[in-house]
């Protein structure tokens, strides 16, 4: 169990995604939700949509989209998520990353 705000010695803090309480609410509210998806499955398309666009605000997600399907690759961990899933998920905080105070 660990202490909130306690930093472990010798270890790097690790800030989480600032916009993960919105999804974590959000997510299946979305069209392409599907029963019994978790959040867990969504969470690292929502981070890679929101950090990419968060480093180049001015790409274009068209222009962008085989650098984020790598990108998510390289994080989705467990997620049950194919890539047309994926990228759902990748756009709309893709969106949200221009305005984190929209929808």
């Amino acid at each position: 169990m660990s202490t909130p705000g306690y930093q472990v010695p010798g270890r790097t803090a690790t800030e989480q995604f600032p916009d993960s309480g919105y999804w974590n609410q959000q997510y299946r509210s979305e069209p392409y939700y599907l029963e019994g998806d978790t959040y867990d499955d969504y969470s690292a398309a929502y981070e890679t949509g929101y950090a990419f666009r968060r480093r180049d605000p001015a790409a274009e997600f068209a222009a962008a989209e085989d650098q984020l399907r790598r990108e998510w690759e390289g994080r989705k961990g467990n997620s049950r998520l194919d890539w047309s899933r994926a990228r759902l998920a990748i756009q709309r905080a893709w969106e949200r990353g221009a305005d984190p105070h929209g929808t």
